[in-house]
């Protein structure tokens, strides 16, 4: 009798596994690279002003990550997304983290999804990458290797919070979002951002996206608004992502943004930022792939940085595949500023080149 209740047990509990893991998926990549700056700033301090490509003439591991997820399907309307990572991305990512620096710097993402069912919509609540930008910190996903300056001074990285995305019509798709804040897992403030997306074709080659991001950002300790001055303000962001299949293998892509910012108290920053990234990539074969990126950012009330600055640099990279999972990037970089902010072994300078090996391994 009680062999076959023990074994009715197992048989279920068995059932109950393969319903668990049927349709999860696995995956990741590794991100390791070498880098060397001509200015020889020194191999013993990051690189200041780039987003994570920090190091100079040393081999990296920026970022090793593994990823398990489960889609919603009909019958089944909950899923899920985790995506752990190591490396000195995610010290850098979470560097004002309110919540502690550590606490949650190797979770990517957590998230649960419900889908609205027979509707084609989607929530999902828990912690996500941010809606706002063409680039993103998953490497294998973008264009280049590094990121533009753009994304490091106007666009967050993270949110904790909920999300609602739904098909409009033929091609077009929307979104609204309730976070804590911009790259905070644990609210600085109290006071919750917000924000929407809408984005479409128009014809058959070219998409265009529409995004916004707003609420009270800063507090007097450390916050998610990474390098701004202490304080509260009242920002508003607007997105603008647009990609245009030009042949079947040269892609060209503009992404720009523009944020306002008003102190919530006397005292408080204000101002604005803006920036713009130009992009064109060329697959010029199975194996090879080149790509251009032009951008430049202005912070004249020094919000996202401390002070007026002025960004720009000209990027161009040659990618090998030395198969569909296995990347090489070796990427020239040209930065410039209308500050003396890149380190060098004869003081500080408005310019910087650097030379970078990349080596993406995607599983």
């Amino acid at each position: 009798m009680m062999l076959a209740i023990f074994s009715s047990i197992s048989i279920i509990s068995a059932q109950a596994a393969d319903d668990l893991f049927k349709d999860v998926t696995f995956s990741g990549h590794a991100d390791l690279y070498y880098q060397f700056d001509f200015n020889k700033p020194g191999s013993r301090t990051d690189l200041a002003w780039r987003q994570f490509d920090v190091k100079h003439d040393q081999f990296a591991l920026a970022a090793l990550q593994f990823n398990i997820s489960k889609a919603p399907k009909e019958g089944s309307p909950f899923g899920f997304t985790l995506s752990v990572a190591a490396g000195k991305n995610q010290d850098i990512i979470h560097a004002a983290e309110p919540g502690g620096k550590d606490t949650y710097k190797y979770i990517q993402q957590a998230y649960v999804t419900y889908a609205v069912s027979k509707t084609g919509a989607t929530v999902d609540i828990g912690k996500f990458l941010t809606w706002i930008g063409l680039e993103g910190i998953v490497t294998p996903g973008n264009d280049l290797y590094s990121l533009s300056n753009v994304f490091f001074v106007c666009q967050p990285i993270y949110h904790m919070g909920v999300r609602a995305t739904s098909p409009l019509g033929k091609g077009v798709t929307g979104g609204l979002y309730l976070v804590n804040g911009w790259n905070e897992v644990e609210d600085s403030n109290g006071a919750k951002s917000y924000g929407a997306s809408l984005s479409g074709t128009v014809g058959s080659k070219t998409n265009v996206s529409l995004n916004y991001y707003g609420g009270v950002e800063g507090a007097s300790t450390i916050n998610g608004f990474f390098g701004a001055p202490a304080g509260q303000t009242s920002v508003h962001l607007g997105d603008l992502v647009l990609t245009h299949q030009l042949t079947p293998n040269i892609k060209l892509a503009v992404n720009a943004d523009y944020g306002t910012s008003k102190a919530v108290d006397p005292g408080d920053p204000s101002g604005n930022f803006r920036g713009i990234a130009a992009y064109v990539r060329d697959q010029v074969s199975s194996k090879v792939g080149v790509a251009l990126r032009y951008d430049t950012v202005s912070d004249p009330d020094g919000l996202r940085t401390g002070g007026n600055t002025r960004l720009g640099s000209l990027t161009a990279m040659v990618e090998y595949a030395v198969n569909p999972n296995a990347l090489f990037r070796l990427e020239l970089r040209a930065d410039n500023s209308n500050r003396d902010l890149f380190a060098s072994d004869s003081g500080a300078k408005n310019k910087r080149t650097t030379l970078t090996l990349a080596h993406l391994i995607k599983f």
